[in-house]
């Protein structure tokens, strides 16, 4: 049986893709999308969206000739009024209109959950989707890596090809080295971390967003096999997951990378969760996977092709033709149950991919503070004004232009930052640490945020005051970066420190080759006593 800490050993953490302990070394004290409201993180039963698109026979999207009319809304079988109606020429970018309608694309490639073979497959595919393009994309994209450790957005929305291209064409080579069943848990974790992050960082970008995830998604976690406390806190996990998914009007593309047509293990089980229809109940409820996710929100997943450019434009063509539909529902229900949303066509021929639900609050759940001080931190990453709660002075700083990117190395000072005692007479205290590539208007081009947990040897007050502790971010530095932003955050207390390092200061940096990927061996182990 999984353990909770196996499973959950992030789970509670917004943006933390992996828990990394990294010892806090003594030094003396030196003293040396454009951005909007924030916006709830739960569904709200003041207005539902709901982005439809609508297939004929053949699977092709149907953009034209329905009315309002042709559409009927029902949640939990009961029929809804339509507050309003978007036909799909209203979310076309054009020379008279905004941009702020109009689709947006996050390419995820899912380094995590692939093998080396793969990931190469996978580069080559999208280098060869976008060669084909027109050298301006009709609606902004953006390209992120889900890798061992972290989500990274290593090019923000553009709708210049040449920007795309140059940052999957400048991924550093990394040995994936977490595809096998000893890293299930992390993987599990970490997948669906990367959802919940994508989601926050769009949480302020308006109209409809589409996530094509090229790659294998999460593992598959079977909550059966987990005791009661722990499939509940997964459950809940999960739902508020989901339902970030659904607030943001994100769609999920999955994209398997490849043929498998010789796989004995038989197809996986996303792809069967996939094409099962939803029924009244959690859909979450027994098996958790990115099939379900897919289904969730009005996606679709693509299994055993080879034509993986082709798949991304029809990703991209199914999530562009669609109609937005708004409805407000009767109730203002807090039960935590979920709740079923149909949409069906007056003409039978046709037949739709929209979400299929969501998740009531649950009043008797409560928040968790680092959820809220991981979102602080991420703001503050974009945020104008200086942040001195922690002293952050910047070390060092190493430029790797053959991958356009640098790595910044900060000193934290941690007098501060609420050092915790453990039973083992160490001390610890979790913290974020967030970077971001800036331009000149403060656009967010390329960002990373990981959850760390620094540990020191010591538990005297005196000691730890006198506590430095040295983090190092790689980044991505896109062309019209301009600087570059550090945070820091405790995550219990809230405390937060930001440095920034300009364009000339990365420039002037010293300029070395990206450091080849190497498998660290460990020592084996000695054989138990007889």
């Amino acid at each position: 049986m999984l353990s909770a800490r196996a499973v959950l050993s992030g789970a509670l953490l917004l943006s933390a893709l992996v828990f990394q302990a990294a010892e806090a070394q003594s030094a003396p004290s030196s003293n040396q999308p454009p951005a909007s409201d924030v916006s709830t993180l739960h569904v709200t039963s003041q207005l539902v969206f709901l982005d439809v698109t609508v297939l004929d026979a053949k699977g092709h999207p149907v953009v034209s000739g329905l009315t309002q009319n042709d559409f009927t809304i029902t949640q939990d079988k009961k029929p809804q009024k339509i507050f309003s109606f978007e036909a799909p020429d209203a979310h076309i970018i054009t020379a008279d209109s905004s941009a702020s309608k109009a689709p947006v694309t996050i390419f995820v490639l899912d380094r995590l959950n692939s093998t080396f073979e793969q990931l190469a497959y996978i580069r080559y595919c999208m280098d060869k989707y976008l060669a084909n393009q027109p050298l301006e994309l009709d609606a902004p994209a953006e390209v992120m890596v889900l890798g061992n450790e972290s989500l990274e957005m290593v090019q923000g929305y553009t709708r210049n090809k040449q920007e795309l291209l140059s940052a999957v064409d400048h991924l550093p080579s990394v040995i994936p080295y977490k595809d096998t069943r000893s890293f299930f848990a992390e993987r599990f974790v970490q997948s669906i971390d990367g959802l919940r992050q994508i989601a926050l960082e769009n949480s302020g970008v308006p109209g409809r967003k589409n996530i094509v995830w090229i790659g294998h998604g999460g593992p598959s976690l079977y909550t059966s096999l987990l005791d009661d406390i722990t499939a509940d806190k997964v459950t809940t996990y999960i739902h508020q997951t989901a339902n970030m998914l659904v607030n943001s009007r994100m769609s999920l593309f999955l994209i398997y990378p490849g043929l498998e047509v010789a796989n004995p293990l038989g197809r996986p089980t996303s792809v069967i969760s996939a094409e099962l229809p939803i029924g009244d109940d959690d859909p979450f409820s027994g098996d958790v996977n990115f099939g379900v996710f897919v289904n969730e929100t009005g996606g679709q997943l693509f299994y055993n092709r080879n034509d993986l450019d082709q798949l991304i434009r029809t990703s991209i063509e199914l999530g562009s033709h669609y109609y937005t539909l708004t409805y407000q529902p009767p109730e203002n229900i807090a039960n935590g149950k979920f709740l079923r949303v149909r949409v069906t066509m007056r003409n039978p021929a046709l037949h739709v991919l929209t979400k299929a639900g969501y998740f009531a609050p649950d009043k008797g759940q409560p928040s968790d503070p680092r959820f809220d001080a991981l979102y602080h931190i991420a703001e503050a990453a974009q945020a104008d004004v200086p942040f001195s709660s922690l002293g952050l002075t910047v070390q060092k700083v190493v430029r790797h232009r053959d991958t356009n990117s640098a790595e910044i190395t900060v000193a934290v000072n941690t007098k501060d930052i609420g050092w915790k005692p453990r039973n083992d007479g160490k001390s610890t205290v979790d913290i974020g640490f967030a970077a971001a590539s800036l331009s000149a208007r403060h656009d967010i081009l390329a960002s990373k945020t990981e959850a760390l947990t620094l540990i020191n040897a010591s538990q005297d007050s005196d000691h730890l005051e006198k506590v430095q502790g040295h983090l190092t971010m790689a980044l991505r530095i896109p062309r019209r970066t301009r600087s570059v932003r550090l945070v820091v955050g405790s995550l219990v207390g809230g405390r937060i420190g930001s440095v920034d390092v300009d364009r000339k200061t990365i420039d002037a940096a010293s300029d070395v080759p990206t450091p080849e990927p190497k498998l660290i061996m460990q020592p084996a182990k000695a054989p138990p006593p007889r």
